[in-house]
């Protein structure tokens, strides 16, 4: 498993010009991922620093993975993209990945073995936070990763 720092915090809510979808399996998310950045960020270029909080949130379901890809956003509505905002969450356990998103699972076994380790279980939808995502060969990436979580049941 990955090497990670590790910490608890809670998350803001987030208000997105994002584009949503289902991806109906794990290898397919970066062909939604990237195309659904660069089609936000098209639309709503920089103005104000917006491209400078790309998030993208996952959650499972039956049909696949549901995913929510775009920027933090405060501006008006425009076609193209739909505005969506993540919930804050009181408390999330959160980790930095440095590098490629090829060995990003890796980091994601770190975050869910110290979730259980601190007695917690994930509580929704996860998001990932790309402090740095400009290189293509993603070497010098940086992304936070988040999972909101809540106590484990009592057995």
């Amino acid at each position: 498993m990955s090497e990670i720092e590790i910490i608890e915090k809670p998350l803001p809510a987030v208000r997105l010009a994002a584009r949503r979808g289902v991806v109906p399996s794990q290898p397919d998310i970066a062909d939604f991922v990237g195309p659904s950045f660069d089609a936000v960020a098209s639309i709503i270029g920089d103005e104000s620093g917006s491209l400078t909080t790309p998030i993208a949130q996952y959650h499972a379901s039956e049909d696949g993975t549901e995913v929510v890809v775009g920027y933090a956003y405060n501006g008006a509505p425009r076609e193209g993209f739909e505005i969506v905002t993540l919930p804050a969450e009181r408390l999330a356990i959160c980790g930095i990945h440095l590098g490629s998103m090829d060995r990003i699972a890796e980091s994601w076994q770190s975050i869910h073995a110290e979730i259980l380790a601190r007695g917690f279980v994930p509580a929704g939808p996860c998001r990932e936070l790309y402090v740095r995502a400009v290189s293509e060969d993603q070497s010098d990436w940086v992304t936070e990763l988040q999972q909101p979580i809540a106590a484990a049941p009592a057995s």
